[in-house]
């Protein structure tokens, strides 16, 4: 019978010696663990390690801090926070908004399902107008893959100085086009990227939400 070591073409036992030393090494990893960058591994930021944008000195207030609404399985909603205007002029400039279709209420915080006409009443929060952070309640709503939240946040009431030094230079075009939509699951949790869209001409940026926590406009 032939020796099953010997498989390689030139009949030595190196095929052999190459898997045991995989093995081995496949068992070192288990007991010792082995590092090394996951590429699927979401982009984190410790609580205080998020570079938060920061409102101009001359920025309006915001119209109000907290809003509510429904949410029915079956039909669009929605809320929008709007700035108050400045003063000697009537136009105003928002600062959030946020969309549902007919679709997009899946889970409850508990895991029960909404059934066609289930409704849920939804609170927004501004946890810190200053920096762009909001926190959206029911904390664990969820949302379904194909139908998602839609959240845009905008930030042109921050200016052109997105660094806070004085002045608009190159800087401040580098960190535009690092700007994205981040998660916080609680006050003590890092922050997490979410996947978003730069409208540059809008000083806006878009995020689908897979479901409730706070959110911010940041790099």
């Amino acid at each position: 019978m032939r020796d099953p070591r010997k498989l390689s073409p030139t009949g030595g036992t190196m095929s052999f010696n190459i898997r045991r030393g995989a093995l081995s090494c496949a068992a070192a990893c288990l007991l010792f663990g082995c590092s090394g960058a996951d590429s699927t591994a979401p982009d984190q930021r410790p609580v205080d390690g998020l570079r938060l944008l920061t409102v101009a000195a001359d920025a309006p207030a915001l119209a109000v801090t907290v809003t509510s609404f429904y949410a029915v399985r079956g039909r669009n909603a929605g809320a929008d926070l709007w700035y108050r205007p400045k003063a000697g002029s009537k136009d105003s400039t928002k600062f959030l908004e946020f969309r549902l279709d007919n679709a997009s209420l899946d889970r409850r915080p508990d895991g029960t399902t909404f059934a066609q006409g289930d409704s849920v009443l939804i609170t927004l929060t501004v946890r810190d107008a200053t920096h762009l952070i909001v926190d959206f309640q029911p904390s664990g709503l969820r949302f379904t893959a194909k139908n998602p939240g839609r959240l845009k946040m905008f930030f042109g009431e921050v200016g052109d100085d997105l660094d806070g030094n004085g002045k608009v230079d190159g800087n401040d075009d580098s960190i535009e086009n690092m700007l994205s939509i981040w998660r916080q699951e609680s006050l003590t949790a890092p922050w997490i990227k979410v996947a978003s869209a730069l409208v540059k001409n809008n000083k806006e940026i878009d995020a689908d939400l897979a479901g409730f926590t706070g959110y911010a406009a940041a790099y």
